[in-house]
């Protein structure tokens, strides 16, 4: 059986993650050291996205405006809102949200945020981008 404690550290701008799983290493993963990707209007910085455990993955996601409507094929992911507030349009449902509040979204729902917001994202199993569906609406 497996199971996750995530602790969020803030300190100085920076969020420590502490990653504790059975069986994978504890770790502790300083987020100011992983890449930041640019896709325009969403950044991400993957903290967990270890190639060799499929289970899950976790995340930091800058969101800056309005994004596409998607859905994820394979991962249910939790979005926990960090930072700022904005909105999730979950199939035909529109959610206002902010800093402390989660959502949570099944594998093969449509859906899209906008806002200004910094979430931090677990999905699972990993997200992976092949496998994200995008509408132009």
């Amino acid at each position: 059986m497996s199971y996750l404690k995530v602790f969020v550290l803030e300190k100085e701008s920076f969020i420590n993650i502490i990653i504790y799983l059975y069986n994978m290493e504890a770790r502790h993963i300083k987020s100011e050291e992983i890449k930041e990707n640019d896709f325009g209007s969403i950044k991400v910085r993957n903290i967990l996205a270890d190639s060799n455990y499929e289970k899950f993955s976790v995340a930091v996601v800058k969101i800056v405006g309005e994004q596409k409507f998607g859905l994820d094929k394979e991962s249910d992911t939790s979005y926990y809102i960090l930072d700022g507030e904005g909105k999730f349009f979950i199939e035909d449902k529109e959610f206002s949200v902010k800093k402390g509040d989660l959502v949570f979204i099944p594998k093969n729902t449509k859906y899209k945020d906008s806002g200004q917001m910094t979430l931090l994202a677990f999905s699972s199993p990993k997200f992976d981008r092949d496998k994200r569906v995008r509408f132009d609406e």
